[in-house]
């Protein structure tokens, strides 16, 4: 399972290691992610919250590039 930390200097919680890489990142709201780290030396997996200055995407920017072309006038 993994553990929630404020650990931001691209090591591993557990053994120290350099060896780490994101596994993914979540969105939770329009300023703050989440991101899930594994150590490839331990297999320790944590998660890292990081505030966002970048602007979440809206549903109607999302949309648009499908349903552009099925509009007929």
């Amino acid at each position: 399972m993994a553990s929630t930390t404020q650990h931001r200097n691209g090591t591993c919680t557990r053994c120290g290691s350099r060896l780490i890489h994101l596994e993914w990142e979540e969105r939770l709201d329009p300023h703050q992610l989440q991101q899930l780290w594994r150590c490839l030396e331990c297999k320790n997996e944590f998660v890292i919250p990081r505030d966002s200055e970048e602007e979440s995407t809206t549903s109607a920017e999302i949309i648009a590039p499908f349903f552009t072309n099925l509009v007929v006038e």
